[in-house]
Formats: C-alpha cells, structure tokens, sequence
C-alpha cells in the first residue's frame, strides 16, 4: 500500500479522522477552484482528481499546521501539472494558515515563478528568508530576486552574511562572483569563481564568467584560457524542499550517509494507519478489515478500539460503534481516547447528553485533550450554551496558539452578544503577532462589526484591511475590506469592493458559495452595517452535529448509463 502524501496527513492525526471538526478556517480562507483536466493525458487527470477529492475529504479532520500542509501539497500537484491558479490559491491559504512558517512562504515563490509573477515571488522569498534565514535555498531565492530587481547591494549582503559563517557551498560564491562582474569589481568576481571552481570544479560554466572577470581586470591570457574550460555545468545546491515537493531541477543530493538499520514496522500501527486511509476514502468494509486484523495482533487495545468506535460510528453502523466504544472503556476506563471516542459515538447517535458526558470525562482524564474540548464547545454553542463554549475555546486557544482556535472563540462571544470582549481577546492576540494577516483579517471583520469598537479601531481596521487586501486575491480578505469601508462610511467603495470579492468566488467555479456574500452584499446595498464579523447564517456561530457519511466510496465509479431505447 502506498498512500499519497494526503493520506499521509490523516496517518498523522490518527485518531482524529472519524471525528470531523468545523473549521473557523472556512470562513477566511478563499476556496481552492478546481481545475480544468480535460487537456491532460487521461491518467494524468484521473490521478489529480483523486487527490483533490482525497484532499475535500481529509480537510474536516484538520486544524493548524496539518490543515497548512495540506494545503501546500494540494498546491504541489497542481503546480507540478502547471495548474498555477489552483496552485497559487492552494499555497495562499497554507500561508494564511502557517503564516510563521517560511516552508510555505517559499514554496509560494516558486508557484509564482512558475506562474511568471516577478514581483509575487519577490515578496514571497523576502517573507520567506524573514522567517528562516538558515535553509541556504531560501537564502538565495531571495537574492537572486534581489538581482533581477537591480538590487545588486542588498543580495551581495544577504550572501555574504552567509560565506561569512560558512565557506561550504559554491552557489553563494558564484552568485557574489556574478554581482561584483556586474558591478565591474573584476578583481573581486575573480576571487569569487575561484572560490566556487574549488567547490564544485565541475560547474565548468563559471569559466565564461571567469574569463569575462580576467578580461575586465585586462589579463587576457588569464580570459582565454578560462574561456577554453567554459561549458554548461551550473553548480548545484542541496533543495530537498523544492525538489521534494515540486520537482525542481536545482538540486543534486550530495552521497547518502550510511543509515542505522530501520525499526521493523509495527504490524498492529500499520494495520491502524490502513484503516485511518481506507475510512478516509470511505472504504469503510475494508477498514474493519484491517483493524480486525489490528485487534488479533492486540486483542482489547484501547486504541484499536477506540479508533473502530469511531469507524463504525462515521459509517453509520451505530449499535456496532456502542460496543466498540464499551469495549475500549472496559480496557481501560480511565484512557482519555476512548471517552472521547465514547463522546463522538454518542454524538453520531443525536445524543447531546451521552456526547457531553464523554467529552467531560475525557478532558478531566486529559485537559490537554484539545479534540474533546473543541467537540464539547461544539455542542454547547450548537445548543445556545455560550459560557459553557467560549470556556472550552479559551482553553483551546490557550492551548493550541492558532488562529481557528481564536475565531472559534470570537464567534462564540459574538453569538453571546459579547463581541467587546471578542475584540479584545483579538487585541491581545495581536500584540504578540502584529503582523499575522490571519490575525488582522480576524481584527478587521470584528472592529468593523462590532457596535463596541471605537471610531479609532474601525479606522484602524481599514487601514489594516488595506494592507492585506493589496497583497492577496481572496474572497475572505476582499469582504473584510468592504466591512471596513462601510464601517468608515465608505458605502460604494464597500459594495464594488463586495461585488470584487464575489467575483473571484465564482472565477474559482464556486457558485454554490456565493449564497452568504450575496447576504452581506445586500446589507451593504442598504447601507446597513452586518452586526457581526461574519454572515448571520454561517455555520461557526452553530457548529454542525457530528453526522454519519452517507457519500460513496471515493475510489467508487459512476454506473453504467442505461441502455438507450431504440
């Protein structure tokens, strides 16, 4: 068996899968279009929509960090088909999620060089090196844009900040050869490829830069002789990211050190991990396979049990998912997993008592549970219990650090008509991370709403909503901008702006999503302010009860259309 990196993500969260979250992510990311696969090669194009189907259907059961990669490899298929519009939204929202982590940063620039955007992959390997000024590839993304932008000075620093700590790979050293041969530093150019040539003598391409040096410095023995060795080898640099990910050309592995031999694999987890796929591809006859075979590696795990609980449970099989989760209990009733798992069951089940109960005794046996807490605050906004909700999402926030976790929060206080104490929770957020766009989309959307926000806040939101809205095409960032000029009076710039937004929702093919923009676009229309960040019918105001999948097996195909009649 061997899953794509999709399926790898769901290994990852385990557990996770069969308990679906709502997430506060939907409601500021912009929706990845599909694209169109007819002029592929027909495996080709069956391969991609596997694994945007695999990638709809594993998204529900991330959060954080795990839903940012996700998102970046979907971005990776499509920009190694050269699908870049799919690729570039993909790899926006990765950044939008993660947006301290420079891996996506990166990844963003080289998606829109691929996509020729010049000044987008500029601003994505500067955001990128801000983050991480360790990964030497980043390092000199960043100043061969720099380069090309004719910012000779700034790229020569960034490199030789570098050789000056290490003197170990030849690419700084033939990039600082190649600015000071622009600048007519030939001296300098030539101590530069020198350098580089004792790297790599093998990159016999620098010796035409090399002669070129020799020329300028007026030795012309010393140029022709160098011209004589020139050929076509560039030196390479070691880009696992890039090469991994995206296939890149620029890299060359260096000689793989010897390894440790491997653990063998553990037949019970590789049995788990089948059964985490299979369920993920709702091939649900074929998960209980695996974890009966789990189960006669390790008869009464609680894992294996907890995780059949919630198989059954998400495949309808309700009185078989009861059992499982009894089961576990009786294994070990004081293991948090399988109160959880009990919790979920009896969710499934339209059982808010039983589901409360079980996430409770789950988080008093874990409180760093973080899934039963945000099941439990689930439920409780869901029945219009908000102290009880904002509670379990202040401690997720506490916990977990993200942005879903705050805009988890926020909706629970706005629901709660408490949007003043929202604002500041989203203040104090801010402080610590001035510059997240997550953090400042979520800012304006309240500030712009909220009838507690000051004259000074909601003009602080346009000019953040600003800042953001010029450097991203996304629906979610576009409508936060049109809040904000409403909110600031601005009610025709707020109604284009909206009408921009729900453009490029159905340029993405998302027609079925227009339905809550067109609510805040007749608002809008009405010069009324929306009296909360988003739309009243959004879903994070009432999270939706854990239900059983009733859609068909995604590896499964259409039937046969009928005979025609004759």
């Amino acid at each position: 068996m061997s899953p794509s990196p999709l399926s790898k993500i769901v290994l990852a969260v385990g557990l996770a899968l069969a308990a679906p979250l709502l997430h506060a992510e939907d409601a500021l990311l912009k929706p990845v279009p599909v694209p169109d696969l007819t002029k592929l090669p027909a495996p080709k194009a069956e391969a991609l929509r596997k694994e945007r189907e695999e990638f709809d259907r594993v998204r529900a059961t991330l959060a954080g960090d795990r839903l940012a990669e996700a998102y970046a490899l979907l971005a990776t298929v499509y920009s190694r088909n050269e699908l870049n519009a799919a690729a570039t939204v993909a790899i926006e929202d990765a950044v939008l999620l993660a947006p301290k982590d420079g891996r996506w940063r990166y990844l963003q620039g080289i998606i829109s060089l691929n996509d020729r955007n010049a000044l987008g992959a500029k601003t994505s390997f500067e955001n990128a090196f801000a983050l991480d000024q360790n990964y030497l590839p980043i390092r000199t993304a960043a100043a061969n844009q720099r380069i090309a932008a004719g910012d000779l000075d700034g790229a020569r620093k960034m490199l030789e900040e570098y050789t000056a700590k290490k003197q170990d790979e030849a690419v700084p050293y033939a990039m600082l050869g190649d600015i000071a041969l622009r600048q007519k530093r030939y001296r300098d150019a030539i101590d530069q490829l020198d350098r580089a040539l004792k790297l790599a003598p093998d990159a016999n391409k620098l010796y035409a830069q090399l002669a070129d040096a020799h020329a300028g410095a007026g030795d012309a023995k010393a140029a022709a002789e160098a011209r004589a060795k020139a050929g076509n080898n560039t030196p390479s640099l070691y880009d696992p990211l890039g090469s991994g990910l995206f296939g890149r050309n620029a890299a060359k592995a260096p000689p793989a050190a010897p390894t440790a031999p491997q653990k063998p694999v553990d037949p019970k987890a590789q049995a788990m991990n089948e059964a985490i796929v299979q369920s993920g591809q709702r091939q649900y006859a074929a998960a209980r396979a695996s974890l009966d075979k789990a189960l006669k590696i390790a008869p009464n795990d609680v894992a294996v049990l907890s995780l059949y609980a919630r198989i059954e449970a998400i495949s309808g099989n309700i009185p078989a998912a009861e059992s499982r989760a009894a089961a576990a209990i009786a294994a070990d009733g004081k293991n948090a997993v399988a109160r959880f798992s009990q919790g979920a069951v009896r969710e499934v089940a339209g059982d808010d008592a039983g589901a409360q109960r079980g996430y409770e005794d789950a988080i008093r046996l874990d409180p760093k549970q973080i899934g039963a807490r945000v099941s439990l605050g689930n439920l409780l906004l869901r029945n219009a219990r908000y102290d009880g909700a904002i509670e379990q999402y202040r401690k997720v926030t506490e916990l977990s650090g993200d942005g879903d976790a705050l805009a988890r929060l926020v909706a629970a206080e706005v629901a709660a008509g408490r949007c003043a104490a929202g604002l500041k929770d989203v203040n104090g957020a801010l402080a610590k991370s001035a510059n997240d766009p997550y953090l400042l989309q979520l800012f304006v959307r309240l500030a712009s709403t909220c009838s507690a926000a000051s004259a000074d806040e909601k003009r602080m939101a346009l000019d953040y909503a600003g800042k953001i809205y010029r450097g991203s095409e996304s629906a979610q960032v576009g409508e936060a901008y049109a809040l904000a000029l409403a909110a600031n009076g601005k009610w025709d710039d707020a109604v284009k702006t909206q009408q921009g937004a729900m453009f490029l929702v159905l340029r993405g093919g998302g027609q079925a999503e227009l339905a809550p923009f067109r609510e805040v676009l007749q608002q809008l229309q009405a010069k009324k302010l929306p009296d909360r960040p988003w739309p009243a019918s959004s879903s994070i105001y009432r999270p939706a009860r854990l239900e059983p999948d009733r859609g068909p097996p995604l590896s499964a195909t259409p039937a046969a259309a009928p005979p025609k009649k004759p």
